[in-house]
């Protein structure tokens, strides 16, 4: 392909990319670095947006909640993505239906679904999560104590997203050679050791990509929060996407400490993703 005629297919989506990506990239560091009232100019104020974010104790907590959620999740994620994927792979019928259940709780708005799912532990539209625990003694306070709070949100985002890693891992699982577990078994390897040795490796890199992307989501984690937990800052709930939210356009419009705490998002994002960023560079480069 010609350079011109490169340019000319790839161009608008450049500008485009740019348009929405880079601008906006340059324009968030030059706030983090001022004074941004809403409606004004800028004015330079050095790190002093991120010197009292360091020194912020809900800051803090926010980072600590985001990276947690983010680990906890992305691990239940790929283990139970891996079960159900490999539970569809081994069965005979039903595939075709189970699938089209499952992706029902994946193609479902992230607001509608919270908002739905949220109900199974709420007594005022019946709760029949509570009922059902009801039955054994057991009573929980899902939306209004920390630790129920944290995880009925990591249940509804598993519930969202589990299908997302299930289909990636069944397609996987769909592709691969039948050779290998036979000269497993022909080594005598059980079961456990064919999934340790030899089907786990085969799928390693879909495995990076599912905790690539489940990290990235778990870490911009914001509509969830808003639905199930709206007093999230109380809560201990408060990831740092709706502490932005909070600081920079409903509390006290503070532009410049809202840009600050999007580029650390973004550095953490980026510290998070090393190890599988670098295992896809060495599987780029053909390194064992």
């Amino acid at each position: 392909m010609r350079t011109r005629t490169f340019f000319a297919l790839s161009g608008p989506a450049i500008a485009l990319m740019a348009a929405l990506l880079v601008i906006p990239l340059i324009a968030t560091i030059q706030w983090s670095f001022q004074n941004v009232p809403v409606g004004e100019a800028g004015v330079f104020n050095g790190l002093d947006n991120y010197r009292e974010l360091l020194t912020s104790p809900r800051f803090r907590d926010a980072a600590v909640f985001t990276v947690g959620f983010a680990l906890v999740v992305t691990t239940l994620k790929v283990v139970l993505g891996y079960i159900v994927a490999l539970t569809l792979h081994k069965a005979r019928h039903g595939r075709a239906i189970f699938l089209g259940i499952l992706l029902a709780t994946y193609v479902v708005p992230t607001v509608v679904g919270a908002l739905d799912f949220s109900w199974l532990f709420n007594d005022i539209f019946g709760g029949p999560v509570n009922r059902f625990l009801d039955l054994f003694g057991v009573q929980i306070d899902w939306l209004v104590n920390e630790w129920p709070a944290r995880a009925l949100l990591a249940m509804h985002m598993l519930w969202h997203e589990i299908p997302f890693a299930v289909l990636i891992f069944y397609a996987g699982l769909q592709g691969m050679p039948d050779e290998p577990l036979e000269a497993a078994s022909l080594d005598g390897a059980n079961w456990f050791q064919k999934q340790r040795y030899v089907i786990i490796p085969a799928l390693g890199r879909l495995v990076t990509f599912v905790c690539v992307i489940s990290i990235m989501d778990a870490l911009k984690i914001f509509d969830s929060i808003r639905i199930i937990t709206p007093a999230a800052s109380q809560l201990g709930t408060e990831s740092l996407m709706t502490y932005v939210f909070q600081i920079a356009l409903n509390d006290s419009y503070r532009l410049g400490i809202g840009s600050a705490v999007n580029l650390l998002t973004i550095i953490l994002t980026l510290v998070l993703l090393i190890p599988f960023l670098r295992s896809t560079w060495r599987d780029a480069r053909g390194i064992s």
